[in-house]
């Protein structure tokens, strides 16, 4: 079972069934995850960019569709924005969260692969 790290608030929004989309680059480790795959997910505690604690197994989830995009701006464009970053307002302000985590340099290089998941 593969295990993602994401950050506590979004963590609380899947137990909460507001976040049902995950996205990231198209990284080996994740384009390798597959529909009807078990994610545990890893609850992060973020302070000034940087991880503080984690806590391992916060919630497990259940693939139910992988989707792959050139970008993540075509993604938000392509999902409800919501189901992905559940607390944006606009699929511009979701972007914005992305860009905290990822540049444009790596999504040319990787794209995107998001993950459609239930609450297991």
């Amino acid at each position: 079972m593969e295990e993602i790290g994401i950050e506590s608030t979004l963590v609380e929004a899947i137990r909460n069934g507001d976040k049902t989309i995950e996205a990231r680059l198209g990284k080996p480790r994740f384009l390798r995850i597959q529909e009807d795959d078990m994610l545990s997910i890893r609850e992060d505690f973020w302070y000034e960019g940087k991880i503080l604690e984690s806590l391992s197994h916060a919630v497990q989830v259940k693939v139910t569709q992988v989707l792959y995009f050139e970008s993540f701006k075509e993604m938000l464009n392509a999902i409800d924005f919501q189901a992905a970053i559940p607390n944006a307002k606009t699929a511009d302000e979701a972007l914005k969260t992305y860009r905290q985590y990822y540049g444009p340099e790596d999504e040319r290089e990787f794209g995107v692969v998001a993950f459609t998941f239930e609450l297991v």
